[in-house]
């Protein structure tokens, strides 16, 4: 299977800037970080000792809706929870994380916008590793959708999402922690506890154990699971900027 391919600083005038594509999904977003910087809010909305962090969705060819709006507040909730906000420069500050989905289609109203949470997720974190703003933690994010007879499909499409039986949007931080849980549809705690096992070995990959007990993981592993692809494209983009530093040595 095609895997996702991403880029960091793609915009000039932006703090930080990223992009993100999934084959399977269609779903292709570009995202813009601006950070530290002052909110055109009230002066008492802000918070007196952390940054506060706002996501836009902008949809590639309609007007942001209700749906728009609803993502918004499930990003602005995972988001919240890495970003260090009560870093100096941050407190009574801004982080505004701008999302636009310009190719793949958008999605259309009544439709599920489960399908395109991991991309958006994705492009916000790769944005805000680009701008530099401190994190707490990295995540993976995926979105798993179960069949009448409950097989679980991963990465699925807008057209999939209308014939599974449930959708689960799931994701898990650096450190193993459930970041993410939306689900849409009808299903039990046994289905619920199999999409949660194959979306952690879906973000993370598995571990294996080395001969002297420790737990590593495993190199081919490493290269398609969510979590290792966004390291990856985080050195990638490391050593392009310091390539000329590296030649020089």
């Amino acid at each position: 299977m095609v895997g996702p391919t991403a880029s960091i600083s793609n915009l000039n005038r932006a703090d930080g800037s990223a992009s993100f594509k999934c084959p399977t999904t269609g779903y292709d977003v570009l995202g813009a970080v601006n950070a530290p910087i002052e909110l055109p809010t009230r002066r008492d909305a802000l918070k007196p000792e952390e940054a506060t962090v706002e996501v836009f969705v902008k949809p590639g060819t309609t007007t942001a809706g209700v749906g728009e709006r609803y993502i918004e507040g499930i990003l602005r909730s995972v988001l919240g929870k890495v970003v260090l906000g009560r870093e100096k420069g941050f407190p009574r500050r801004g982080v505004v994380i701008t999302l636009a989905i310009v190719g793949g289609g958008n999605v259309e109203r009544g439709d599920s916008y489960l399908t395109i949470l991991p991309a958006l997720l994705h492009t916000s974190l790769l944005a805000l590793l680009s701008a530099s703003v401190p994190l707490s933690m990295t995540f993976a994010a995926t979105t798993l959708g179960v069949t009448i007879s409950n097989e679980i499909i991963r990465d699925v499409s807008p057209r999939g999402a209308k014939a599974a039986a449930s959708l689960h949007a799931l994701a898990f931080s650096s450190k193993g922690h459930l970041l993410l849980n939306e689900s849409q549809g009808r299903f039990d705690f046994e289905i619920w506890e199999a999409v949660r096992e194959q979306a952690l070995f879906i973000c993370q990959g598995a571990a294996v154990p080395s001969a002297d007990g420790d737990v590593a993981m495993d190199e081919e592993a490493d290269r398609t699971h969510l979590d290792g692809f966004i390291r990856e494209t985080v050195e990638d983009q490391i050593h392009s900027e310091y390539n000329w530093k590296v030649d020089s040595v």
